[in-house]
C-alpha cells in the first residue's frame, strides 16, 4: 500500500501531534477516484467519528467527518481532480502568480483568512488558511497531487462551549491525516453474504453435483449524482445506460427523471434507482454454491400458469432442482423472481420463487 502523498503523511510536522492510532486498527474505504489514475481512498476514523459522504463520484470524493457528540469539532475532506492542474505534479511546481490565484479564493469568500506556508518533511508545500476571530474559528489546509486538490477543513463542533478549536482538537487531524492512504487502483469492495439476502438469478445447475451457478444482484448506487447540479438536457448513467434528461421533478431529497426513473436519497447520502416501485439491479457477484439437503424451497408462484398461489408451497432441495429442470429454456429463475438466503457461516439455507409482476 502506498502512502496517500507526502503532504498528508506528515502533518504532523504542521499540526504538531505526537498523539498514535492504535495498533492494526482496520483501515476504512472511502471512495474510490479513476481520473489521471485510479486510486481508492482509505483511512482509520477519529473515535467516535463516522462519515457522512456528500459526493463520490470517479474525479472527487467529499465527505463529513462528524462525531455524535455535538461538542466534537467537525471535519471535511475533499479530493477532487482539476484538469487544468493536470500538469501539476504538486503545489511546489506553482509559480508566484498562480499562488497567489489560490489565496484569492481563500480570501475573496473570507476576509479574515490568515493565510501562510508550510512544507512537510518531504518538501511538499502547503497552504494554510486559519480564520480566527472572536466568535469563529477554522482550519482550512490545501494541496496539490497530480492534478487532484486534497483540502481537509475543520471547525469547532455546533454544539461546543466556545466557538474556538483547542489544541487537542486540532491534534485530532492528524490522528486523521495522517493514516490516509492512496491505494494505486480501483478497489472492488467484498460482498458479505453471510446471513444475507439476495436476489439471484440462477444461470446453472447440476442436480447431481448438488450445485448451482448464482448471480447476486443489488439495487444499482448512485455515486455520481448530486441533485443540486443535474439539469434538463444533461446525461445521467444508470448502469450500463446513458440516460438524456428529458423532464425532471424534484419529491423532498428524491427526484423523477422522464417521469421514469426514481432517484432515491438512503441514509449515506447515494442513491437508489428505482422503476418506480423496483430497484434498478445490477451484479454483485457470481458464484458457485453447494445446495444442502436442509436447504427450504419456497415456491410462491404456479409453474404452469405464472400467477402468484393462494397459498406458498414450501419444499426441499430436490423440489428446487425439479423445478429448475421444468423451467429449462423460460426466463424462470432468471427474471429478478429468486431471492437467495445464507446462513451465518455463508452456506445457502434458503431459495424462493416469489411472484413479480412481469412474469
Amino acid at each position: 500500500m502506498r502512502k496517500i502523498m507526502a503532504i498528508l503523511l506528515s502533518l504532523a510536522l504542521l499540526l504538531g501531534c505526537a498523539a498514535g492510532l492504535a495498533e492494526g486498527t482496520e483501515k476504512q474505504t472511502f471512495g474510490t477516484i479513476r481520473v489521471h489514475g485510479a486510486f481508492t481512498l482509505k483511512g482509520i476514523l477519529p473515535e467516535g467519528y463516522k462519515v457522512v459522504p456528500f459526493e463520490l463520484s470517479d474525479d472527487a470524493i467529499l465527505s463529513f467527518i462528524r462525531s455524535d457528540d455535538a461538542a466534537k469539532p467537525e471535519m471535511m475532506l475533499s479530493i477532487a481532480y482539476d484538469e487544468s492542474y493536470s500538469d501539476v505534479e504538486r503545489m511546489n511546481d506553482l509559480d508566484d502568480e498562480a499562488l497567489a490565484a489560490l489565496e484569492k479564493t481563500f480570501t475573496d469568500t473570507d476576509p479574515y483568512a490568515n493565510i501562510t506556508y508550510d512544507e512537510t518533511a518531504y518538501g511538499t508545500r502547503l497552504l494554510v488558511s486559519r480564520t480566527q476571530t472572536e466568535i469563529y474559528d477554522s482550519l482550512d489546509i490545501l494541496s496539490i497531487y497530480k492534478g487532484y486538490f486534497v483540502e481537509f477543513v475543520m471547525t469547532p463542533g455546533k454544539g461546543a462551549a466556545e466557538q474556538k478549536l483547542t489544541d487537542g482538537e486540532v491534534a485530532q487531524c492528524n490522528l486523521f491525516l495522517s493514516e490516509l492512504d492512496f491505494v494505486e487502483g480501483a478497489e472492488v469492495p467484498e460482498v458479505r453474504i453471510e446471513g444475507q439476502t439476495f436476489t439471484v438469478e440462477v444461470s446453472a445447475f447440476d442436480a447431481e453435483a448438488k450445485t448451482l451457478d448464482l448471480r447476486l444482484l443489488q439495487p444499482i448506487r448512485l455515486t455520481e449524482w448530486d441533485a443540486v447540479k443535474i439539469n434538463v438536457g444533461d446525461t445521467i448513467t444508470i448502469g450500463a445506460d446513458e440516460i438524456g434528461i428529458v423532464s425532471l421533478e424534484y419529491d423532498g431529497d428524491d427526484a423523477i427523471i422522464n417521469e421514469e426513473y426514481y432517484l432515491r436519497r438512503q441514509e449515506d447520502g447515494l442513491y437508489n434507482a428505482y422503476d418506480y416501485e423496483y430497484p434498478y439491479m445490477e451484479t454483485a457477484k457470481e458464484m458457485t454454491v453447494a445446495v444442502p439437503d436442509t436447504l427450504v424451497y419456497t415456491e410462491q408462484i404456479d409453474p404452469e400458469t405464472g400467477e402468484i398461489l393462494d397459498e406458498a408451497k414450501t419444499g426441499t432441495a430436490a423440489d428446487l432442482f425439479a423445478a429448475l429442470e421444468a423451467a429449462k429454456g423460460t426466463v424462470a429463475f432468471a427474471n429478478l423472481d429468486v431471492t437467495a438466503t445464507f446462513d451465518e457461516d455463508g452456506a445457502l439455507a434458503a431459495v424462493e420463487r416469489i411472484y413479480v409482476p412481469w412474469q
